[in-house]
């Protein structure tokens, strides 16, 4: 009897633990965050901070520092100094409207911020050219029995050059931005800090249970009609802005252009952040010579990285902008050397010489390929093939030039490089990073050339490549290295004196497996590199692997979760998704790296919102549900179990594959017991079949894993375990 109540609480214990589903609710956002209001392609990138500050002019050395800078123009407008705080939401996941909540002394204080840009959004001048406000709208409701007194307050913190002068109630910053206010300034002050202006204006009495507003405009000092509207009639505008925000969410919600829709995922939260990724990643988007430009972040990663801009531009195409992306392909394109190299990126090497980051060079040369088998352009692929041949005849001179240096241990593979992403290394540090990309850019060349059915060029770039594997796989067995749970792992420095944390910088790890594919899904070196990752989780995530040695590297949650899918482990990537999701911040945008919850919470790395990270949740996301591999496309290979429960729909609509389009929906019946799929056939029959993997989940035709003929549409019906 006593044997048989263990075995019945066994049961039930791993009956309710399997049920505890995964939930994304921000438990481990970064204590402070910053959030993007500006419009698509937009030349003003407006961040607001977590209390409702708006933060202008990165570059700074004075006001919220990070990444050796800060802002140099914070600005602050209160209802009333004493007000508490009390939270922060978004209008919506795709309208960047912020409402920040507070109250004083029995009053609701609602501040609304959020930008308008009129000759954009009405005639798409760019907001460079035309007029660009930020505005706070601010509602204060007495819900006391009694009379109340604000008394309104601008707080400007600017370390411009020029003095912040106050003048008609208008305050002027650098000689140019106006900060415009409805309520009338009674005095100014600039005796605190001579980078500090405090503007008080004429207390606000509000009977009981009376509503006012009050409207903040900063203009960027443009002509601008609704700029000189609120000069000549300040305390009639809060109508006015109350229609121009409808207009705004209007906007947002009808008008962006941003690729919406294509991905219905059944989970709230893991939706808003599909749509606020894809939203910030036109948000952070720039013109330049007339060419769109993918860029990171809105402050210190304002500008071309190629690592990074693979992926976004990867996700554009993905998410059925190609043309978009194709922009970014060629005016990545446009840094070749004229060797056929690409060096954008380097570091300082102690030898005083440049350290170069040769890994741009396969990195490019999978862009280039990907994007144009996700645009399905043979053309424009055979236009750039003489400019991408001559990088794999540079990745040739690379090697050879290992034979030329004094450290053996990279002969045949590439020479020291930039790590980047928590190791820099240096002239005399033999490392792996480079040599991942470069395979995996010579292996999309191949691919290519199989596809263009340009055979000579495969034939020889398949000799290179085997050739280039065979060494690294020698050099890796000899660098192997146990952890203290004894998994056999490959470390990114080949010479162990200048090994740091076995995790430390295995971002080009990841990458080497996917998108990279460069290693079988029983190959040793990945699979115990995998399992050496998994012991370092803290928060869910991998904990010390980038610049911070003590925090998080937030989207490594994304190469991790896709070389786990992409060796077969569905459920450790199904995990890094709700992990990278649980932290970004309540307002859906991620930092770069930020400490766990248990140490010092003060100090972060890298931009914020970064985009990088958008693009890689949006593409988990998508290739948790349909993943190409090789000549095939598997679908559902990490489908979770949050995802299949009664009445919900999960579907893919018009997302770029190898093959063309792919449009599929899986609706669960009421009951929960059985789901029907339907998919759409593929425009390209160069797709061999469509596999659906049905794990332990589900049983379709008798088994766990049906396969499909690419060419026909399909409705499958699957009983659910």
């Amino acid at each position: 009897m006593r044997k048989r109540l263990i075995i019945f609480f066994l049961l039930f214990v791993n009956i309710n633990l399997s049920a505890q589903l995964q939930i994304v609710d921000y438990r481990y956002a970064p204590q402070w965050h910053q959030t993007s209001i500006c419009f698509p392609d937009d030349g003003c990138k407006t961040l607001v901070g977590p209390l409702g500050q708006l933060l202008y002019d990165y570059g700074g050395s004075k006001f919220f520092v990070y990444a050796a800078n800060g802002f140099r123009t914070a600005l602050h407008f209160l209802a009333d100094e004493n007000m508490k705080i009390n939270d922060q939401r978004m209008y919506s996941a795709r309208v960047p409207l912020i409402i920040t909540e507070a109250t004083y002394s029995g009053m609701e204080i609602t501040q609304e911020t959020f930008a308008i840009g009129l000759d954009y959004t009405r005639n798409r001048v760019s907001t460079r050219q035309g007029n660009r406000e930020d505005v706070v709208l601010t509602t204060i409701t007495n819900t006391t029995g009694q009379p109340k007194m604000l008394n309104p307050l601008l707080v400007v913190n600017s370390e411009h050059k020029q003095p912040v002068s106050v003048s008609d109630g208008v305050t002027l910053i650098k000689n140019m931005a106006q900060v415009i206010t409805s309520e009338k300034v009674s005095r100014v002050r600039q005796n605190i800090g001579n980078f500090k202006t405090l503007v008080e204006m004429e207390p606000v009495h509000l009977k009981p249970g009376e509503k006012k507003q009050f409207v903040l405009m900063y203009d960027n000092g443009l002509p601008s009609t609704l700029a000189d509207e609120m000069k000549r009639h300040p305390t009639e505008m809060a109508g006015r802005i109350e229609a121009l925000k409808s207009e705004m969410i209007d906007y947002w919600e009808n008008r962006s252009g941003i690729p919406y829709d294509l991905v219905t995922i059944p989970d709230k939260e893991i939706q808003n952040l599909t749509d606020a990724s894809m939203r910030g990643i036109w948000q952070a988007r720039e013109i330049k010579n007339d060419r769109i430009a993918f860029q990171v972040g809105p402050t210190c990663y304002r500008g071309l990285w190629i690592v990074d801009g693979a992926f976004l531009l990867e996700t554009a195409a993905v998410f059925d902008r190609g043309m978009d992306a194709r922009d970014g392909v060629e005016y990545t394109l446009s840094f070749q050397n004229e060797d056929g190299s690409f060096t954008v990126l380097g570091a300082g090497g102690s030898n005083g010489e440049r350290l170069y980051y040769w890994k741009e060079n396969g990195i490019i040369l999978w862009t280039a390929v990907r994007h144009a088998m996700l645009t399905q352009d043979k053309e424009w692929l055979k236009s750039k093939w003489s400019t991408l041949k001559k990088t794999v005849d540079f990745i040739k001179v690379l090697r050879a030039r290992t034979f030329e240096n004094d450290i053996p241990v990279d002969d045949g593979l590439i020479p020291p490089g930039h790590i980047d992403g928590g190791l820099n290394g240096d002239w005399n540090q033999a490392e792996y990073s480079n040599v991942y990309w470069n395979l995996a850019g010579l292996k999309a060349m191949i691919q290519a050339a199989e596809w263009l059915n340009e055979k000579k060029d495969a034939q020889t770039w398949k000799e290179e490549y085997d050739d280039f594997f065979a060494t690294f796989q020698k050099a890796a067995e000899r660098d192997m290295a146990t952890d203290v749970f004894g998994n056999r792992y490959l470390s990114v420095h080949m010479d162990p004196r200048f090994r740091s944390l076995p995790q430390r910088a295995q971002w080009a790890f990841c990458q080497g497996v996917y998108p990279g594919q460069i290693f079988d899904m029983n190959d040793p070196v990945a699979t115990g590199t995998i399992d050496m990752l998994k012991t370092t989780l803290q928060e869910g995530m991998v904990m010390g692997t980038g610049w911070d040695i003590n925090g998080i590297w937030t989207y490594f949650a994304g190469f991790f979760g896709h070389a786990c899918l992409w060796m077969g482990d569905g459920k450790s990537a199904v995990e890094q998704l709700y992990a990278f999701g649980n932290h970004a911040s309540p307002l859906y945008s991620w930092r770069e790296e930020h400490p766990p919850r248990d140490i010092t919470p003060s100090h972060y790395v890298g931009d914020m919102p970064h985009n990088w990270a958008s693009a890689e949740f949006a593409s988990l996301v998508v290739h948790l549900l349909a993943l190409d591999r090789g000549d095939e496309l598997h679908l559902l290979e990490g489908f979770p179990v949050e995802w299949r429960q009664s009445g919900m729909r999960t579907a893919l609509k018009d997302i770029a594959t190898p093959f063309g389009k792919l449009s599929f929906t899986l609706q669960v019946d009421a009951s929960g017991k059985t789901a029907t799929l339907e998919v759409d056939r593929l425009t390209d029959e160069s797709c061999k079949g469509i596999f659906v993997h049905l794990g332990d989940w589900g049983v379709a035709q008798n088994t766990n894993i049906v396969s499909l003929d690419a060419k026909k549409q399909h409705k499958l019906t699957i009983k659910l375990k």
